[in-house]
């Protein structure tokens, strides 16, 4: 019988030694970027706060925006989570997207912050390895299955929800936007996706639940609103 290849000790311990720096090195990070802006280089505060040598953070992120979207990508993965368990009880996945985009965009609106890192990072705000591209993909799936969406290609229709969803973050990132902005967004991407008009603008101007935002996103949206 071949021999049974055990791990070794050493490797994982390595590389749960450098999983915990990094994440201390983007927890460091976020009070920082909350306290500056996102516009400010925080890399000298951040080494700091953490408490390791620039040649530690060097080996972690190559620069002042690698570690904007790492923090950025942290903050996105939480409020997913937060948002996945709220619409979870809803029954119909047009429903489910209608609110989970619709708390998305409020979210922005109350924490100009978090809109601020959004527009900051852009499109690696919802990159593949991302929970809000998988959350979406998912909530698409599901609602094609069903026939509450039009048919179509998955990466498609995911592009235009998520782009959507995007380029109203930024608008809300510039100031300016009525109260029926989200309503309004979440109407026409459920338009995209195949509802007639009643039954997008019914569900788009639902009263959204209750988001209890916390963890790492609560510390930066608790601090600076710059």
């Amino acid at each position: 019988m071949p021999t049974k290849q055990i791990p070794d000790h050493r490797t994982r311990t390595a590389a749960n030694r450098r999983e915990k720096t990094r994440a201390r090195l983007v927890q460091s990070a976020i009070p920082v970027f909350a306290d500056k802006g996102v516009d400010a280089s925080v890399i000298d505060d951040v080494i700091a706060a953490a408490g390791v040598s620039r040649g530690t953070f060097y080996n972690y992120f190559q620069s002042n925006r690698d570690l904007l979207v790492a923090v950025n990508r942290q903050l996105g993965d939480e409020l997913i989570l937060v948002v996945k368990e709220t619409v979870a009880d809803l029954a119909d996945p047009a429903e489910r997207v209608a609110a989970g985009i619709g708390l998305l965009i409020q979210v922005a609106r109350d924490y100009p912050l978090l809109a601020a890192f959004v527009a900051k990072c852009g499109l690696d705000s919802a990159g593949p390895n991302s929970l809000v591209h998988q959350y979406l993909a998912e909530q698409i799936q599901e609602g094609m299955d069903q026939g509450r969406f039009l048919p179509g290609p998955l990466p498609i229709a995911l592009d235009m929800l998520a782009g959507s969803t995007l380029c109203a973050v930024l608008r809300i990132s510039q100031g300016g936007i009525s109260d029926q902005h989200g309503p309004e967004v979440v109407t026409m991407i459920l338009r995209g996706l195949g509802l007639n008009a009643q039954d997008a603008g019914r569900l788009a101007h639902k009263p959204l639940p209750h988001l209890d935002v916390q963890s790492a996103c609560a510390l930066m949206c608790s601090t600076s609103q710059a």
